[in-house]
């Protein structure tokens, strides 16, 4: 069984098409880049395996089940994080970390919140207000806030914005031990190096429509994924 099926999805807002017949699978411990320019319909789908909107046509399964039918069932085992943070400005660090740690019903708070800021190189930050933290150390918090229930699945939306380069190095570093661990993970970003960086496979949106899907040796090798990222993306459908 695949973590992630989706076969003819279809969603508008209010008449206008965003998403157009999305066929996309996501294999058991692989890790997909999806890309797109602005637009392309990337987050819309994204919310749509997380069952926040439910598709127009077409099926979508997350980990075997319906997402908008079974989202309580799956939010036990799918981390998420959204393009805008959720953290509450007026908890520290640490108390956010152990909120969600307690919500997912686990019992090694104390120890799984040193562990997990350690991970995202949060420790030093431990006991400063969410709100305070740069932009880039909101990301990593929320990063840390995905991994609290031991996800089977990760969908990370941009989950390296922000951040400056020895912390997109660790994060990465991160996202590789976890597709080790056996996490599937699916991530979009703008970042085209990322994706050469760390993808199984690459998927391109254009116009509500996944375009492409394969290998970066597929997609011309490395150093070209943003030759064919540009030659893909944008074209007339």
């Amino acid at each position: 069984m695949n973590p992630i099926t989706c076969a003819g999805v279809h969603f508008g807002y209010r008449h206008a098409p965003v998403v157009r017949g999305v066929d996309l699978a996501v294999r058991p411990g692989e890790l997909v880049a999806l890309l797109g320019t602005n637009g392309a319909g990337k987050t819309t789908t994204m919310d749509l395996l997380l069952g926040q909107r439910r598709p127009d046509a077409g099926t979508i399964r997350v980990l075997g089940r319906d997402p908008c039918a079974d989202r309580r069932r799956l939010t036990a085992e799918v981390g998420v994080l959204p393009q805008e943070s959720g953290c509450a400005p007026g908890l520290t660090v640490a108390e956010t970390v152990r909120l969600w740690l307690r919500l997912h019903g686990r019992r090694d708070v104390h120890r799984a919140t040193a562990a997990l800021l350690t991970e995202v190189e949060l420790t030093h930050r431990a006991d400063l207000r969410a709100g305070r933290l740069s932009g880039g150390e909101r990301r990593r918090l929320d990063l840390a806030v995905a991994l609290t229930g031991r996800p089977r699945l990760l969908l990370l939306d941009e989950p390296t914005t922000g951040l400056d380069p020895q912390s997109r190095a660790h994060t990465w570093a991160l996202l590789r031990a976890l597709r080790e661990q056996g996490v599937t993970i699916l991530l979009t970003t703008h970042y085209l190096e990322e994706a050469e960086a760390l993808a199984d496979r690459i998927a391109i949106m254009d116009a509500g429509r996944v375009v492409f899907t394969g290998t970066l040796d597929e997609a011309g090798g490395p150093g070209s994924l943003a030759t064919t990222f540009h030659r893909i993306a944008g074209q007339p459908r």
